[in-house]
């Protein structure tokens, strides 16, 4: 389906402006929602025809909505997730893109569609992958678009919200690595910390008191991170001793 006719320089010109400015404002952030809360507000502001926007955040549980500039988006969303259908899944698990110019008409989300429209006044909406492969297994999560008139997104509005939601998925993933990485260095380095005091307190070498550390966390069923920071909590006198409480057999 084509959406745009790239045929007009004037037109075309006009799309490489838009999405040049509409990148120059999003910034990556290793704060997840703070990166999301961008990517929405950017919607609201650079495209023409949107009145609020969400991400749907693709978890192994369920989805998920963040950085909703307007309740009618967070509700638009849970709509969705309660009837199972709806632009914004079908865009984040099944196609590239959805658009519905007027949701009161349009048969392929008969529940969702009609609570949307009777309950929040939605006319149209607009929905984006976003992913960094492109493959649905792969998805991050879904750009939606919410307005309450019909017909409300131009050819170029939806452009716009395609390479908003290919940008947003970028930034979405350098954010979650950064947070992840941030949570491997904070890990190493309580760990090492909880290492350091049982070696303090005993004859253990590195490697021992690593050991010591992971029989006691499969013992207790606490996560091994954890365990570490209640050992760096803990009272200096007396460490090795708890540990070797937990490991030692029943």
């Amino acid at each position: 389906m084509t959406m745009y006719d790239s045929s007009p320089h004037d037109a075309v010109h006009s799309l490489i402006v838009e999405f040049a400015d509409l990148a120059s404002k999003v910034q990556s952030s290793d704060d997840v929602d703070t990166s999301l809360g961008r990517i929405t507000s950017t919607a609201v502001q650079a495209i023409s025809g949107c009145e609020a926007a969400s991400v749907s955040l693709i978890t192994k549980d369920r989805p998920l909505t963040l950085a909703a500039t307007d309740p009618i988006a967070g509700l638009g969303d849970q709509i969705q997730y309660d009837e199972g259908e709806g632009p914004c899944l079908d865009a984040a698990l099944l196609e590239t893109w959805v658009s519905t110019p007027d949701l009161s008409v349009d048969p392929r989300w008969p529940r969702s569609a009609a609570r949307m429209s009777r309950e929040l006044g939605v006319a149209s909406m607009f929905s984006g992958r976003m992913t960094v492969d492109g493959e649905c297994t792969k998805t991050l999560g879904g750009l939606n678009l919410y307005a309450t008139s019909p017909h409300a997104f131009t050819a170029q509005d939806q452009m716009l919200a395609i390479l908003l939601s290919s940008l947003g998925a970028v930034i979405l993933d350098a954010a979650k690595k950064q947070r992840d990485l941030r949570a491997a260095i904070a890990s190493r380095q309580v760990i090492g910390e909880a290492i350091g005091i049982l070696r303090a307190q005993s004859d253990l070498t590195s490697e021992q008191a690593f050991e010591m550390l992971s029989k006691a966390s499969q013992r207790t069923n606490v996560k091994l991170r954890d365990l570490a920071e209640q050992i760096a909590q803990r009272p200096r006198n007396g460490v090795t001793a708890a540990v070797g409480n937990m490991t030692a057999p029943s």
